[in-house]
């Protein structure tokens, strides 16, 4: 988390008109955690259907329980939070960025319901970019960017190509 936490710092720096939208997950977790989702969710539907990039991500506070099955399944309800909110997406993105090997597969499988995709290549070094076959978004294009991979600004090198790309 600490990697992901600078990389995201550096992306929210070098590009300040990207829209943010931070999941807290202390509201996650609370009781109307569903109803929070969907607010939140409806926020990147309509930047999405505006032409926005947007970038989701969760409060970088680490929700722990000092039960270790306690904090699994914390992680685990942040993850079905995660994946409820990508689920919610009426509008086709251009792409999408999953950070985290847990988060990537749990998005491309259960949000996007892919069975099948196309490795394209790497956009850097342990950075595999998919494009989707069958799901919800065919064709979209799918990084999935390792929590532990990159430098400082290899998060924000990412973005700035697929900003730009067709």
């Amino acid at each position: 988390m600490p990697k992901t936490t600078e990389q995201l710092a550096v992306l929210r720096n070098q590009f300040p008109d990207l829209l943010a939208v931070e999941v807290s997950v202390t509201e996650l977790l609370a009781a109307d955690g569903l109803g929070y989702l969907a607010r939140c969710g409806r926020q990147v539907d309509q930047a999405v259907a505006h032409g926005r990039d947007v970038v989701v991500f969760t409060s970088r506070d680490l929700a722990k329980h000092p039960d270790p099955e306690q904090s699994l399944a914390i992680g685990n309800q942040v993850s079905a939070g995660l994946v409820a909110l990508v689920q919610q997406l009426a509008t086709r993105p251009r792409y999408l960025v999953a950070k985290g090997g847990i988060t990537s597969s749990d998005l491309a499988t259960k949000a996007l319901g892919i069975q099948r995709a196309l490795v394209r290549g790497q956009v850097l070094p342990g950075v595999p970019a998919w494009e989707l076959e069958g799901g919800r978004f065919p064709g979209l294009f799918y990084v999935v960017f390792p929590g532990n991979v990159g430098g400082p600004g290899a998060l924000a090198e990412v973005y700035d190509w697929l900003r730009i790309a067709p």
